[in-house]
């Protein structure tokens, strides 16, 4: 702890800084002054007392004016560093947004908070605020209207306080648009109250919840409201259409909101762990195998309804992906929906462990243009839950063999599957029925030979 000679003058600045800042007529001791410093709320209590300077010089820790300089950047959210003669003018340059308004908070955490009080604070605890901007009751007509758009980026989380329903937003539109970086809102029945909510999260790629307590919103016009959403899951498994608008604002199976006590929560997550000798691991742990290089990793939802490619948190290193395990323990989850998983990952040669999922529903566009896919075994795979297989191997122009139980078949009824074998020229049956352009819906899942023509072959045939 350096000890050292400061003018005396330089903790008369201060003081009357300080004074200036509070109104007040108190003097304070150098190691009083950071929290006079951090009591600072804009409230002034009458004429400021200003001493004046006197010659001298004193001896203090450097300790003293390391708590001051902490408390200024507490003040004002900035990571500054100050010399002692910098300090008082840095006081004396604080300001404090007053009065009753609705504003939109970046917290240092990551948070942009909304909430309508008087004056400028957080109900997030600890928490440290960079930057505060009023918002317009009226809304936005486009997102770089908005105050807070240079920002967008560093936001990961939004939340509405309790206290926003009763600021009177006419309209939410354009609020996250953009967002590429946000991946969870709270308490979004706050903004309920607004009108529309047009394009609100457009283009929020990372997002995946939604919360809410209830929704019974005012909401008239809302579209598109979720483009470009690959990642948001309702608690029933829902993932929004590119045009879903303001009626996906529900709980229910064609809902993109969550309720916030996690009640009716549907959801579950496995983890994706791609190597960098090129295998992807798709599994319940929640850490990756020590010792190995990773290239990326992330979760999905195991139920999802996903409906679009770019959703994977592998995606952009798709080209880097060769080999496809799905762990034995994915057997842990009820129910698993497989859409999109691997389109366009042309590099795949072998993939492993589909017998692992259970209570599959729908594989729809799970292989598509997996041009390097030759063989896949799909033994173990029980089909009985199936349902959607739209384009399940669209475009594997090198596909030769589909390897399943000698058990294999497709419930009599609820299965639909456009083109589920597009452009897989190379397919061969077990009892060598090769495709056909004729021949490329959902009905040729089925054992070559068993029933009639078909694209499967029976394990041990």
């Amino acid at each position: 702890m350096a000890i050292g000679t400061i003018d005396k003058d330089v903790f008369t600045d201060i003081a009357n800084a300080i004074r200036v800042q509070n109104g007040g007529t108190d003097t304070y001791l150098p190691s009083e002054m950071a929290a006079a410093v951090l009591a600072l709320d804009g409230t002034k209590a009458g004429t400021p007392f200003q001493a004046a300077h006197t010659s001298g010089t004193g001896v203090i820790s450097d300790s003293v004016f390391d708590a001051i300089a902490d408390a200024i950047r507490a003040q004002n959210g900035l990571a500054e560093t100050y010399k002692p003669s910098e300090m008082a003018p840095a006081i004396l340059a604080l300001s404090w947004d007053m009065g009753v308004k609705i504003r939109a908070l970046l917290l240092a955490d990551g948070t942009l908070e909304f909430n309508y009080r008087d004056g400028c604070s957080s109900d997030v605890p600890g928490a440290v605020i960079l930057k505060a901007w009023e918002v317009d009751p009226a809304g936005y007509t486009s997102a770089d209207a908005r105050p807070w758009d240079d920002d967008k980026l560093s936001v990961s989380r939004a939340v509405f306080d309790s206290d926003f329903s009763g600021s009177g937003l006419a309209s939410a539109a354009y609020f996250f648009h953009g967002f590429e970086n946000l991946v969870e809102v709270d308490g979004l029945e706050e903004a309920s109250g607004a009108i529309s909510m047009n394009q609100m999260f457009v283009s929020c790629s990372s997002l995946e919840t939604i919360r809410a307590e209830v929704f019974m919103g005012n909401v008239t016009s809302g579209s598109p409201m979720f483009s470009g959403c690959r990642r948001l899951v309702g608690g029933k498994g829902h993932v929004p259409g590119q045009m879903d608008d303001h009626d996906a604002l529900n709980f229910g199976k064609d809902g993109a909101l969550t309720y916030s006590d996690g009640s009716g929560d549907e959801r579950e997550w496995f983890r994706c762990f791609l190597y960098a000798d090129g295998e992807l691991v798709l599994t319940a742990a929640t850490e990756p195998e020590a010792g190995r290089e990773l290239l990326s990793s992330g979760h999905l939802c195991t139920n999802a309804r996903y409906n679009s490619v770019g959703y994977q948190p592998w995606y952009d290193h798709r080209h880097d992906v060769e080999k496809v395990t799905i762990a034995a323990d994915m057997a842990a989850y009820e129910h698993v929906n497989t859409n999109y998983w691997f389109y366009g990952h042309q590099a795949i040669a072998e993939v492993a462990g589909m017998g692992n999922l259970r209570g599959v529903r729908e594989m729809q566009h799970t292989f598509n243009s997996c041009k390097g896919l030759t063989e896949i075994d799909l033994s173990g795979l029980d089909p009985s839950s199936l349902e959607g297989l739209a384009y399940t191997f669209g475009g594997c122009g090198s596909l030769v063999t589909i390897w399943v139980d000698a058990d294999w078949a497709l419930p009599s009824s609820g299965v639909s599957g456009f083109q589920t074998f597009y452009q897989c020229v190379s397919l061969v049956g077990g009892a060598g029925t090769a495709y056909a352009s004729s021949r490329a819906g959902y009905q040729y899942m089925r054992i070559d030979g068993a029933g009639g023509a078909g694209y499967l072959t029976a394990k041990g045939s």
